[in-house]
Parts: structure tokens; C-alpha cells; sequence
């Protein structure tokens, strides 16, 4: 006696899939990855093209602040004399407005009684960063001025030199080349990582 019910024996009974009825699917699926990967034209009959991403290029200054040693006359002259250094910087980003003598003695004036010179340098790095479009956080900017002032005026002296300005002493504003003196330094073109590689 079968307890089955009539149902269960037409459950029993229906078709199942074989193997060959769900290979064309698969086949169609793996032949259109392929064509895709080929990079053939696709359902809009237009060829598909790589872009590389787009990178975002980060204003960045030409050199480390860190990088002092690449240069020892100016770090000794800075380490030493800083005045005279941020007198040549200020002197540059203001375009010649008062000479670098000025600039020094009002420096080595407020570091003799305050000794907080290197506020008016941190001053003078901000408005540097918004003349040339570098890293431009204020807090940032005073910190590395207060704590490492020889670094940061070697940077931005190096950063001025990277821009084309010629940073001798004696050179000043107005010896400079007719196109520093209309642009106010070239701009450094972005760092950018190798070419392709196959």
C-alpha cells in the first residue's frame, strides 16, 4: 500500500534540467566577457576605451621640510642669521615693496626684544602659500615656524629658487629677470609617478 499522495508522484515525475540546457546560458555569459574584455564593441556599437584615473593633483611644496642639507651654505647662513634669509623670502613675496634690509633688521629687531621673530616669518610663509597655491593650513604653518624656523625659511628659500627667482644675496627684487618680475615666480609643474609600463 503507498501512502504517497497523487501530488508527490507528479513532483517525482517532473523534468529535470540537464546539463545541456543550462550549458548555452553559461556559454553565452563567458562569450560575453569575453567580447568585453577584448575591448570589442559593445550593444551601442562604439569601442570600449581604458581612461586611466583621473588623480587628483595635492598642491605640494618642491622640496621636504627636512631637506636643509641639500643646501649647507643657507642652512648655516639661516641657522645663524635667519633675519637675513626671511629678509631675501620677504622680500620676494612681497615683489619688492622694501628691500631685504629692511626685512632683516624688523626681523632681528622683534626676535632681540620678543624673541617671537619667527611669528612675522610664519606671516610671511602663510601669505608664500597663498601666492603659489601650496599646503595652506594656518595652524600648520605657525607650529612648524615656531618649532623648527631654520627648516621652514630653508624651504621656503628653496621653494622661491624651484620657481626660478635667483635667491643670491644682493640680488633682490629688482635684478631679477623681467618674467619673474610679471609672474612673481613660474609655477613648478606637479610631480607625477613614471610613465607606463608594459
Amino acid at each position: 500500500m503507498n501512502s504517497s499522495s497523487p501530488n508527490d508522484n507528479k513532483a517525482e515525475k517532473a523534468p529535470q534540467p540537464t546539463n545541456n540546457d543550462a550549458q548555452p546560458a553559461t556559454a553565452a555569459a563567458s562569450s560575453s566577457d569575453s567580447d568585453s574584455s577584448k575591448g570589442q564593441p559593445g550593444p551601442s556599437n562604439q569601442p570600449v576605451v581604458a581612461v586611466p584615473p583621473q588623480q587628483a593633483a595635492f598642491p605640494t611644496w618642491s622640496t621636504g621640510l627636512f631637506e636643509c642639507f641639500d643646501d649647507i651654505p643657507t642652512l648655516l647662513i639661516t641657522f645663524f642669521a635667519p633675519c637675513v634669509t626671511f629678509g631675501q623670502i620677504a622680500e620676494m613675496v612681497d615683489r619688492g615693496q622694501n628691500s631685504c634690509g629692511l626685512y632683516a633688521m624688523l626681523h632681528a629687531g622683534i626676535l632681540y626684544f620678543t624673541g617671537c621673530g619667527c611669528l612675522l616669518s610664519a606671516y610671511y610663509r602663510i601669505k608664500m602659500s597663498q601666492i603659489y597655491k601650496l599646503p595652506n593650513d594656518p595652524l600648520i604653518n605657525i607650529l612648524v615656524h615656531l618649532i623648527c624656523e631654520p627648516c621652514a625659511l630653508c624651504q621656503e628659500y628653496r621653494e622661491l629658487q624651484a620657481r626660478g627667482f635667483n635667491m643670491q644675496l644682493g640680488v633682490g627684487w629688482r635684478n631679477q629677470t623681467p618674467e619673474i618680475q610679471q609672474t612673481g615666480g613660474v609655477m613648478v609643474p606637479p610631480k607625477v609617478p613614471g610613465g607606463m609600463n608594459r
